[in-house]
């Protein structure tokens, strides 16, 4: 019985093989075709974070000297930072990033906002009172230039009372 099990096995083996083989020909166009879309797409996803690397956009955030956030307000803070990948749409993972930098310039500490320009509307909202944030573009005479919003006046500034 069980010679009878195999050799029904193997007959149904061959059959299946008989009817593949002049169809392997589909099969390899069928791979290939699936290669070469594989190849285009990785090529286009490439290219698609190359060019939104080369379009960043970047605002300076220069705090006053009386500048003390509160929790709440850093929470609201990074909570916009995070929104930036999903307001820049879909890109790499690599694009699609914000970098912060940080320095010292005369004693006062700036930061500088970098993200894909896709979102530059959220990484030019202010955050915090008392920093003023400013366009990383610089002016003729080589100052960076404030941000303004139309219709808005410009906040009154503080005279260095910490009232809130």
């Amino acid at each position: 019985m069980a010679e009878a099990l195999t050799g029904a096995a193997v007959s149904a083996v061959t059959a299946v093989v008989e009817s593949v083989v002049p169809h392997l020909w589909w099969l390899g166009l069928l791979a290939s075709a699936g290669a070469v879309l594989g190849a285009a797409g990785w090529v286009r996803w490439h290219l698609r974070g190359q060019a939104a690397l080369r379009c960043r956009t970047a605002v300076d955030l220069v705090p006053a000297r009386d500048f003390d956030p509160s929790v709440a307000e850093i929470e609201r803070h990074a909570a916009r930072l995070a929104r930036v990948p999903a307001e820049a749409g879909w890109l790499p993972r690599r694009a699609a990033g914000v970098r912060i930098r940080h320095w010292s310039v005369d004693g006062n500490l700036a930061t500088r906002l970098e993200g894909p320009a896709r979102s530059a509307d959220l990484l030019r909202l202010p955050s915090f009172p008392l920093v003023e944030v400013l366009e990383t573009d610089r002016g003729a005479n080589g100052e960076a230039q404030p941000i303004r919003f139309a219709g808005v006046d410009p906040l009154a500034k503080s005279g260095g009372g910490g009232n809130r």
